[in-house]
């Protein structure tokens, strides 16, 4: 009954953290929709990263200190997977209903900017890009969900190797006649 509460909480933790995680995300891609400065837009999104690679770090640090027995990565991957689907949903929710004319101005500059190319455009890629913008709302929710997972998978493994517990290879026997056989003269 005890494991079972031990999970509840490790994964209640989780779920908490990764809302946290998130939250970042949430806040400055919503403030870069905002924004029409690509500059400051780019700062964000530099802010954004740092802050949730050091939150990240805050939070495996704090499990590995709490759990000893227990791998940091896998608590890292599970808080950065349950904030990729946070991420996600709220990508969609900008695109699909609150920002839905950002996917058609750029959507429309691409065009523009491929047609100013001259014949380079294949026959068909326009009623291609018009079909990827009805559903950009989507692809974007899916496209994101794995990309902030795999962003999550690195760097909780990058995180959690120096705090990793188990770098001793031998038992606590061995150690111990390895130590006594060294002063046996």
């Amino acid at each position: 009954m005890e494991q079972t509460t031990k999970d509840n909480s490790k994964w209640g933790q989780a779920a908490k953290e990764g809302l946290i995680l998130a939250s970042v995300t949430v806040v400055i891609s919503t403030l870069t929709f905002l924004t029409e400065n690509s500059f400051l837009s780019g700062l964000l999104w530099l802010v954004k990263l740092v802050g949730s690679i050091w939150l990240l770090r805050i939070f495996i640090n704090h499990y590995s200190e709490e759990h000893l027995d227990e791998s940091p990565f896998g608590y890292g991957v599970v808080v950065c997977v349950l904030s990729a689907i946070v991420c996600a949903v709220w990508s969609f929710v900008e695109y699909q209903f609150l920002f839905p004319d950002a996917v058609a101005k750029a959507f429309d500059q691409a065009l523009e900017s491929l047609s100013q190319m001259g014949g380079m455009m294949p026959d068909g890629f326009e009623d291609v890009m018009l079909k990827m913008e009805d559903n950009y709302a989507q692809i974007n929710c899916i496209t994101t969900f794995f990309w902030c997972s795999l962003l999550g998978l690195l760097f909780s493994a990058i995180i959690a190797r120096p705090g990793s517990r188990k770098n001793n290879v031998f038992t606590d026997e061995e150690m111990k006649q390895n130590n006594d056989d060294e002063f046996n003269f």
